[in-house]
């Protein structure tokens, strides 16, 4: 790795991390770094251990051994183990920070270092407390660890005082959710991190890229290059020999299991779980390895459940799934009452206000002659095209056209008195009633907004869409949510047409509408299920629902789970025997992740801040996950650097 790499390579890292990394050792302190304007995404970033090279210019990246992963699959969550073995090649006290890449919506939950031959597993404490230990550890010249949530894609980790070429052994566990679209399950593990194009100083000067007071050692040529490109020729070898082993229990018998990049072996365990080997024993980390499979055909709903117990607490999760064949397609779909909020306030001048005009056109123009549909736009003010749902004839799909093509984006972003008259009609029986949110999320209110959607929701599901390049995710996601529906985003023009198809189609094919659990008497009071209330199932998309069952444990479950809702105007119905959870590491520190998402909502839709902390450190303390109110911390008790 070149001087400059090196440079870059801690920059990054330290600006992911969003913080100060103090380098205990005799070295100097790296210092934080400013966000860059205009930076890649984070996906582009590098990894492994890395060290300070004795200079304020400069870092080196630890030699790699070896690394082994394992993965266990339990129906929508895989469980992954990372062992890496590295080396420190120098004849110096070193400390060094551990880059690793997540999947999205990962989040890592268990840390161990074995350094010097010394295992050291990693301890949740309060973040504030984890950092004043790790600090006491690293002065004393104890080695010592520390991890603390800063991205929910990226997790790093400082660690001090590593001896003249000792072998430093990182394991991580974490947790990941399997993508399902179109019948396919998809699991990916991330091996490599691509390199990052950094263009000449005409263009961005490297300087403007680093701390205060460190400065690039000079380069040749002045050119373009890649700044995290290969540290080791393809004739020398594979780079980071890899084994991985995956065991796959989807819950319902498999029906094709392949990996899509690497040659593997399948070996059958049983009618539900598989073991998955690759066929060399070991591949070099260039690329990363994803596994996908789909289940045996069904024209009804499918539901699985799996169970983790915890001090004596079962946790539950169900996997409700849609129809995998066209058997869907004959289930009668009910008429519908779309409203669609459009909005045209002054942040969604230019590419944004087109890409909704769009949108919508789209929509109107897949509506069934049984349908009704109102479209509602709001800025400083809300108007709606019709004062109350229209059939959708040709006479009133034409006012809708002229309607949305004159629209124009100006003024502020009240988005209270839009949802207000999108509430206002209630759902009415025989009828779907969906509202289909089109905006940039642009607000600061959400509280009030939550407030009005938890009061006039009644049977109305809720799909926002997000336009532009930065849409309000989380307010977009939470109003989906609240509202029982799902989050669509919409980044670019060209993205429209499909993307408001696939929506469309989802509306059009309900699967499964008003989802209930219902419990054994003997456990339903106490019974702690998210989300709640629970959404209703559409075609392609899976319903997760996890559960807490305090003071039960697995042993003494006894009784059946029914799960029930509405198909085609039919009543829906099926018994999960709670005796028939497979063991699945994982399920509770989903349920725990859920809780705290919850009582995060809460917090912001009650106005009640305060409360939020203490809520939240009770169940990452219980869980020991990593939240921004944890970290986990890892010391050696015994001496280390002299």
């Amino acid at each position: 790795m070149t001087v400059i790499a090196a440079i870059l390579s801690i920059c990054v890292l330290v600006l992911l991390i969003s913080g100060m990394i103090a380098l205990r050792t005799a070295q100097p302190s790296f210092g934080q770094v400013p966000a860059a304007s205009g930076a890649p995404g984070d996906a582009q970033v590098p990894a492994g251990l890395f060290f300070h090279a004795g200079r304020d210019d400069a870092a080196i990246e630890a030699p790699i051994l070896a690394s082994d992963v394992t993965i266990a699959v339990n129906g929508l969550v895989a469980r992954v183990h990372v062992r890496q073995r590295f080396h420190n090649p120098s004849s110096r006290w070193m400390e060094g920070v551990y880059v690793f890449p997540l999947p999205d919506r990962s989040a890592v939950d268990r840390l161990t270092m074995t350094v010097g031959g010394q295992r050291i597993d990693g301890k949740i404490m309060e973040r504030e407390a984890a950092r004043e230990a790790y600090d006491r550890a690293a002065a004393a010249g104890q080695r010592a660890s520390l991890l603390s949530s800063e991205r929910p894609n990226i997790f790093a980790t400082s660690v001090a005082n590593i001896g003249p070429g000792e072998e430093i052994v990182v394991e991580i566990e974490y947790q990941d959710r399997i993508a399902y679209e179109d019948s396919r399950f998809t699991m990916r593990f991330p091996m490599v991190v691509a390199p990052r194009y950094s263009p000449a100083p005409a263009e961005i000067p490297i300087a403007d890229r680093l701390p205060q007071g460190v400065l690039p050692a000079a380069r040749p040529a002045e050119t373009a290059r890649d700044s995290f490109g290969p540290v080791r020729h393809p004739s020398e070898g594979p780079a980071n020999p890899v084994t991985l082993a995956v065991t796959v229990d989807a819950g319902l018998p498999i029906a094709r299991l392949a990996s899509l990049y690497h040659p593997v072996r399948v070996e059958s365990l049983d009618a539900r779980r598989n073991l998955v080997t690759l066929t060399d024993g070991t591949m070099p980390a260039d690329r990363d390895f994803v596994l996908e499979w789909q289940l045996q055909p069904s024209g009804v709903p499918e539901a699985a459940v799996f169970a983790e117990e915890i001090a004596g607490d079962s946790h539950l999760m169900v996997m409700l799934l849609p129809p995998r064949s066209g058997a869907a397609a004959e289930v009668p779909v009910p008429p519908r009452d779309l409203i669609f909020v459009v909005d045209t306030s002054g942040s969604m001048h230019g590419p944004s206000m087109e890409q909704v005009k769009v949108a919508v056109l789209h929509a109107i123009d897949r509506l069934r002659p049984e349908d009704r549909f109102n479209i509602i736009r709001f800025a400083s003010g809300a108007q709606a095209l019709f004062r109350t749902a229209r059939k959708a004839d040709a006479a009133a799909l034409r006012q809708a056209a002229i309607f949305v093509r004159r629209m124009q984006a100006s003024g502020g972003t009240e988005m209270l008195p839009a949802l207000t008259l999108a509430l206002a009609e209630p759902a009415v029986d025989g009828r779907l009633r969906h509202v289909v949110f089109l905006t940039d999320g642009a607000v600061d209110n959400e509280a009030g907004i939550f407030d009005l959607i938890a009061g006039r929701l009644g049977g109305t599901r809720i799909f926002t869409v997000g336009i532009g390049s930065a849409p309000n995710s989380y307010f977009m996601r939470e109003t989906a949510e609240l509202g029982r529906g799902s989050f669509t985003y919409i980044g670019d023009t060209s993205e429209v047409a499909e993307r408001m198809a696939d929506l469309a189609r989802k509306l059009e094919q309900p699967a499964l509408t008003d989802v209930q659990i219902t419990w054994p008497v003997t456990i339903a009071e106490n019974a702690q299920v998210y989300p709640n209330p629970q959404p209703d199932l559409y075609a392609g998309e899976p319903v997760v629902l996890t559960a807490r069952l305090p003071g039960q444990p697995l042993s003494g479950l006894v009784g059946d789970i029914k799960l029930s809702g509405r198909r085609g105007g039919e009543t829906w119905e099926r018994s999960l025997s709670l005796g028939s959870g497979q063991d699945a590491p994982g399920v509770a520190a989903l349920w725990a992740r859920a809780k705290i998402a919850q009582i995060e909502r809460d917090g912001i839709r009650n106005g009640e801040s305060d409360g939020v902390r203490p809520a939240v450190l009770k169940v990452a303390l219980r869980y020991a996950l990593v939240t921004p109110y944890t970290s986990l911390v890892a010391i050696d008790e015994r001496p280390g650097r002299p």
